[in-house]
């Protein structure tokens, strides 16, 4: 990926890299990660398309101004983003919260997304997902703790490495190639975590959450996704029974493709397999003609 640079948007400034040609593809990352993510991924995208990798709101480099992050608001921000750099249409790739983005960005914006691709991220509200906010369901016991207000903070101020250790290495929907997150990354994602303003910002994706199940149900009953929706599960994550039933609630037009050897952060544990099926699935579904 290219150095990125900070970019003065209405509601934010967003730290953003844009490398490659062909198509504009928008790679919106996971939580609790950043842009670096895609460090093995973008560079594989550039020879086919242009690959634009932003921190979201809140996250990385990127500034805490936002009142709210519920994902219609983070997603306006990246229209803008996208407008700014010049690109009308383009495709979104959003991998875990990502992908919560990327789902509001694609029904608010129709006309500007020509395909969505969610890698590993379900849509709250959507396909019985708020199971997955309740232990008691089989749903991750960090739903409920990163939604309490000021705890998180508390608890995490000063152990940021060994709370995103305990995240990415835990047995249920962590890694499955464990080196994929190796020293270097885990530092550089506790850096950002640590960094002034970030816990409460990220933390204000969970909290966020009770609008975007009202949001999302609203926008799956009046604006069905027409453009191409391809979600991209891992054998070793949350895999695709579940993902596919949330992608057809909100979508006319789904394909499917599971990564056997993967467990969650399939962009850092697959980046060549994810990257390849990336190329073909945009590049049949018109990425060529944008």
């Amino acid at each position: 990926m290219n150095q990125p640079v900070r970019l003065r948007l209405s509601q934010a400034v967003i730290n953003c890299s844009v490398s490659g040609t062909g198509p504009p593809v928008l790679l919106l990352h996971g939580w609790p990660q950043t842009r670096h993510a895609w460090r093995h991924v973008a560079p594989l995208l550039e020879q086919e398309f242009t690959v634009v990798v932003p921190d979201l709101p809140g996250f990385g480099a990127s500034s805490r101004h936002l009142r709210e992050y519920d994902k219609v608001s983070v997603a306006q921000v990246m229209h803008e983003l996208m407008q700014l750099l010049g690109f009308e249409t383009f495709h979104v790739v959003g991998h875990d919260v990502g992908g919560q983005v990327a789902y509001p960005l694609a029904a608010k914006f129709p006309d500007a997304v020509r395909s969505v691709t969610l890698v590993e991220a379900g849509i709250p509200g959507l396909g019985g997902s708020e199971h997955a906010a309740n232990p008691l369901l089989g749903g991750s016991w960090h739903f409920g703790f990163n939604m309490v207000p000021d705890l998180p903070e508390l608890l995490i101020t000063g152990r940021e490495r060994a709370y995103l250790e305990f995240m990415f290495r835990r047995d249920s929907i962590g890694l499955f190639v464990t080196d994929a997150i190796d020293d270097d990354a885990l530092a550089h994602y506790a850096r950002a975590l640590a960094a002034p303003g970030a816990l409460r910002a990220v933390m204000g994706y969970y909290r966020s959450l009770p609008i975007d199940l009202s949001d999302n149900k609203r926008l799956s009953r009046d604006t069905p996704l027409t453009m191409p929706v391809n979600v991209i599960g891992a054998r070793y994550g949350v895999g695709l029974t579940w993902l596919e039933s949330v992608a057809q609630a909100a979508a006319v037009d789904v394909s499917t493709y599971l990564v056997e050897r993967s467990g969650h952060y399939v962009p850092e544990e697959q980046p060549a397999e994810l990257a390849a099926v990336l190329v073909t699935i945009l590049s049949a579904k018109g990425g060529d003609n944008v």
